[in-house]
């Protein structure tokens, strides 16, 4: 996943827009958007700090990693996980955030009943 698919997941995780980004960040929405998008490709180092400070996330967030490693010689669909980061769909996380969601929710009444 690139560095905007990431900032946009943030951003819907936290239901905010572009604009209170960019406004907490101080720069344009623009700006915001234009890496979202990937039209810009290269981005500094002192925005990356604040993007990591304000969604309170490590920069290795943000640093893409070896998803799957073959690990059959006869090049065969055996594939072992090399990170605890998996590439899912946005629909299946989407669903997996809901079913938490839900969750919690079922925690929390049941808590509420003792």
């Amino acid at each position: 996943m690139i560095i905007g698919a990431k900032i946009n997941n943030l951003i819907k995780e936290h239901n905010i827009t572009q604009e209170t980004l960019a406004s907490n960040l101080g720069v344009s929405q623009k700006a915001i958007h234009d890496i979202i998008s990937g039209k810009t490709q290269k981005i500094d180092f002192l925005f990356m700090h604040k993007l990591c400070d304000f969604f309170d996330v490590d920069f290795n967030f943000f640093i893409e990693k070896p998803k799957l490693k073959q690990i059959n010689k006869d090049s065969s669909t055996g594939y072992l996980a090399d990170s605890q980061n998996f590439n899912l769909s946005e629909k299946l996380i989407e669903q997996y955030e809901e079913r938490i969601k839900e969750l919690k929710e079922t925690i929390a009444e049941l808590k509420s009943k003792k």
